[in-house]
């Protein structure tokens, strides 16, 4: 992973390795230098995003190791985990609206694409005060493209298995409105080869996919301080649902259909002072019918927000950041029911910075009050803490202080960072109303789960050399488990604790003038529970690393990625083993005229064919390969 950020300049950036950009919201809701925020960030730019072979957000991830992946399988669900987490307790955000189900707590990455992503922002540790509730091991959200002047583009790759995707997008300005459109599509019968419990080799069956996604933004500058935008984002897919090893469901489907509208107004009426209105409304519906069981079951979630957010004292040494939250969700189930959920809330931050010479100290204090009208309603404090000062050095038999040019990128910087504070994760429609039968039932009386958390880490970074490290802690409350009965029925209560600590490290070193590249990062998770027992589907270690040479008009890249044994059993007595996947990718932009550039990505995924699982009994495939095509105006 990446750890302890630090500004980069423009001139360490590449096309297929994840650089540090220069600004970062996600931290600290507003604009800021990701040298100048506490918590540890991770950015993938526009620029990586399009050169990487990836349509989805979890095949993006994968690639990039900056977080955990829990898939089963192609075109199925994936999931992420930050510091040991679950799935449901990391927040994934489009632009800041929330994209968790309400009902069962998780996001489907694979459901989300990249392609109308401008970056990508991964904030690690508990952000509760921030975000609210299910923020416990972190944050990704997702920055949407904004439109510019005009362009058009359009890409295609072609994949193993019969997969193939298209995307085209333009975008044209007349001032002062300006409008970007983006439609994509997916197809594969994604039938690889897999080996079962008894070792036979068999095809995977229903595991075909076909999704849609269009994306659209007009922003309108209304005058010189006042900008109003809207966009919509809409997503469908109708997809196979092959089952786990054994326990095969070959005539099951799963349609999916999202939609999000959203208009924000930001305006500065001040120096120094400004606010922005947020509303959006977001529907989605989830069908999942079987024709062998059989089964139907359709889940309609409707979830409307408003924000107001106020920027204060932006031009000062202590800016200051508050707002207020209303959110509406109705879930409408054949399984849970009609269910109801109001949320309100009132958050606020304040940066407190100090220069000494070159040296800078800042303190990020932050609380976040949230009131649920289903259970009980809470605060979530936070205060993180960094400074930054240039390396020392000796000169002609003294010490000197040389400062740090961020921009250059010539001279070193060292940073501290720390962060402590509180989080929670809310009980899923799932959890609190689950329809009681003789085998399950769900528990109105939850509590919300609640973590305290805190990590301190180092970093140094000169041109050639950047190494980071942090050491992360962190102790669940109130866990919500489903467990049986004296009479053998299962139910959610809060009993689970469980202790997670563990060390982030990563290292870059870069040769003759960034033609040569070589980035490792290594990752130790420790999360228990009192019985001292690892939480499963968490490998203690993994280990990644790449190797790059070239420019950006042609490079080679060489990745692997490994995982310690994981265990798929509570008792900690069965575990997937490890595994150690390789992948190749060579890459080539050119420019067509003055006017255009064609690119052409081709990736082989797996190279060494190596069996390997992330969710037991849910097979992934073995070697693939992978070709993407680019035409667009510069």
């Amino acid at each position: 992973m990446l750890i302890i950020p630090l500004a980069a300049s423009a001139e360490d950036e590449s096309p297929d390795t994840i650089v540090l950009d220069d600004i970062v919201i996600s931290a600290t809701r507003s604009p800021a230098s990701i040298s100048n925020v506490s918590a540890s960030s991770s950015v993938i730019t526009e620029k990586q995003i399009n050169s990487s072979s990836a349509t989805s957000l979890s095949q993006l991830l994968d690639n990039t190791n900056i977080v955990q992946i829990l898939s089963y399988g192609s075109g199925s669900l994936s999931s992420a985990s930050l510091r040991g987490s679950t799935s449901s307790q990391v927040l994934v955000l489009v632009d800041g609206e929330r994209i968790n189900d309400s009902r069962s707590g998780m996001a489907d990455l694979d459901g989300l694409p990249v392609t109308y992503a401008n970056r990508i922002e991964v904030i690690r540790g508990g952000q509760s005060a921030l975000y609210g509730a299910d923020a416990v091991g972190g944050i990704i959200n997702i920055i949407t493209k904004q439109p510019k002047k005009a362009s058009a583009k359009i890409w295609s790759s072609l994949e193993s298995y019969n997969t193939r995707s298209l995307n085209i997008e333009a975008s044209k300005q007349l001032k002062p409105l300006s409008a970007l459109i983006s439609f994509s599509r997916a197809d594969s019968e994604s039938d690889f080869p897999f080996k079962d419990k008894y070792g036979r080799t068999l095809k995977r069956e229903n595991a075909d996919y076909m999704k849609r996604n269009a994306f659209g933004k007009l922003a309108w500058n209304i005058a010189d301080s006042a900008n109003l935008r809207l966009s919509a984002i809409h997503s469908y897919s109708d997809s196979g649902s092959p089952g786990m090893i054994g326990l095969y469901t070959p005539y099951a489907t799963k349609i999916e259909r999202s939609n999000i509208i959203k208009a924000d107004l930001e305006h500065q009426i001040a120096d120094g002072t400004s606010y922005k209105i947020y509303t959006s409304r977001r529907n989605s519906v989830l069908r999942y019918i079987d024709a062998q069981v059989p089964s139907d079951d359709t889940h309609k979630t409707d979830t409307t927000n408003a924000e107001f957010q106020t920027y204060l004292l932006q031009n000062t040494t202590m800016p200051l950041i508050f707002g207020g939250l209303l959110r509406d969700e109705h879930v409408t189930s054949n399984v849970v029911g009609a269910r109801d959920r109001e949320t309100y809330s009132l958050y606020a931050q304040q940066e407190f910075a100090k220069s000494l010479d070159t040296i800078r100290m800042a303190i990020f204090p932050a609380l976040r009050w949230d009131h649920y009208s289903d259970f009980e309603s809470g605060l979530s404090p936070k205060i993180g803490f960094l400074v930054t000062f240039p390396k020392l050095f000796h000169k002609q038999g003294r010490t000197a202080v040389r400062p740090y040019k961020q921009k250059t990128g010539g001279n070193e910087l060292i940073s501290i960072r720390s962060n402590i504070g509180r989080s929670y994760r809310a009980p899923t429609m799932n959890d609190l109303y689950w329809p009681s039968d003789p085998m399950t039932s769900g528990n109105p009386n939850l509590k919300p789960e609640s973590s305290e958390d805190m990590d301190i880490g180092v970093g140094f970074h000169s041109r050639m050399l950047r190494i980071n490290a942090t050491y992360f802690y962190s102790r669940l409350h109130e866990g919500i488990k489903w467990t049986p009965d004296q009479y053998g029925k299962w139910m959610p209560i809060n009993i689970s604790e469980v202790n997670a600590q563990g060390l982030e490290a990563e290292t870059q070193i870069s040769f003759l003038n960034e033609l040569l590249s070589f980035r490792a990062n290594y990752t130790f998770v420790q999360a228990e529970d009192r019985l001292k027992r690892q939480m499963i589907n968490q490998p203690r270690h993994a280990l990644g690393y790449s190797i790059r040479v070239g420019t950006e008009r042609l490079w080679l890249q060489a990745m692997a990625l490994y995982n310690s044994r994981r265990y798929y059993t509570p008792e900690n007595t069965k575990w997937l083993e490890p595994f150690i996947k390789h992948d190749v990718q060579l890459g080539t932009e050119r420019k067509l005229g003055s006017y255009a550039t064609a690119g052409l990505v081709i990736e082989i995924r797996n190279v060494f064919d190596a069996e390997y699982q992330l969710i037991t009994d849910y097979p992934l495939p073995g070697r693939e390969w992978r070709i993407k095509m680019s035409i667009g105006t510069m």
